[in-house]
């Protein structure tokens, strides 16, 4: 297993200090020291899924909160890592069932147990366990570090996902997306297709790198903290590896409008951005037109 040691700095903390309610980043640096997982990479993602708001609940989907968890993945994460951060009254609520599905039978402690993800110091840690989890997967499975396009592949295409996906990154870059993930194309066509035409591997993972200040996937010494390796420790992959919200969902509006704003790779003046932001009002004009206002 490798050794993460969290990359938290006064810097990073007064960059996000200004754009994020002082309690977000509070919540997020005491998650980034408690599981190991870089702060600015957790503030990222945060500003990617919510704009940094605790209670947004997405229109589309059971995704809510900060790091707008749908409510599957969520009871799997109280289930498996709430003990561990002094929620283990709730972890004992929850079953886990033959197929492996974790329940509530209890619908008032299910609603209770799903409000959690508004509180944004506890999504903050199981957010930073999750990260955990498809960081372990995905160097295991890639026999590479990774940095935090690629964990951000995860959580949005689940860790079995990115790592189909990455792979056939490495063996054809110029491959459809589309085809590679049908289903998860049909749900988000605006991250996946560019006016009809499916965007290839490489455009869609430099689209995500954009945002994370990343250029062509991975350095030797993956982002995700500084990464030690320490002999002897291989990093068996914890679970399957999940998402926070599963691609066959589409993205939070959030994202959706973020990456929209991106120019594509190789359009330096962002001269398809227009045409981009276009198709994008056709399918959310009333939260477009607000955030320009803004």
């Amino acid at each position: 297993m490798t050794n993460i040691v969290p990359n938290l700095n006064t810097q990073d903390i007064q960059r996000f200090g200004g754009k994020a309610p002082a309690r977000v980043v509070d919540a997020v640096a005491s998650a980034a020291r408690s599981t190991g997982v870089d702060f600015a990479y957790l503030m990222e993602k945060a500003s990617v899924e919510s704009g940094y708001r605790t209670d947004v609940q997405a229109k589309t989907s059971s995704a809510t909160g900060l790091f707008q968890f749908i409510d599957s993945t969520w009871l799997d994460m109280v289930k498996d890592h709430g003990a561990k951060h002094g929620l283990g009254a709730y972890a004992e609520m929850i079953d886990r069932r033959s197929d492996g599905r974790a329940v509530v039978d209890d619908p008032i402690a299910r609603r209770e147990i799903l409000d959690l993800r508004k509180d944004p110091r506890i999504s903050a840690l199981l957010a930073g366990e999750l990260a955990q989890e498809n960081r372990r997967h995905l160097e295991s499975e890639l026999g590479r570090p990774v940095g935090q396009t690629e964990l951000y592949m995860a959580h949005f295409l689940g860790a079995g996902g990115a790592t189909k996906f990455l792979k056939s990154m490495d063996q054809n870059p110029s491959q459809p997306a589309a085809g590679l993930l049908p289903e998860a194309a049909r749900a988000n066509r605006s991250i996946f297709y560019d006016r009809g035409q499916s965007r290839t591997v490489s455009e869609i993972f430099d689209r995500f790198a954009a945002k994370f200040g990343e250029e062509g996937g991975a350095e030797p010494v993956g982002r995700f903290g500084r990464v030690i390796a320490t002999p002897g420790n291989d990093g068996n992959p914890v679970g399957s590896g999940r998402s926070v919200a599963s691609a066959l969902e589409p993205l939070s509006t959030f994202t959706v409008m973020l990456l929209s704003q991106l120019a594509p790779p190789g359009d330096k003046d962002g001269s398809n951005e227009q045409t981009a932001r276009q198709e994008q009002e056709k399918m959310t004009p009333n939260l477009l037109a607000k955030a320009e206002m803004a």
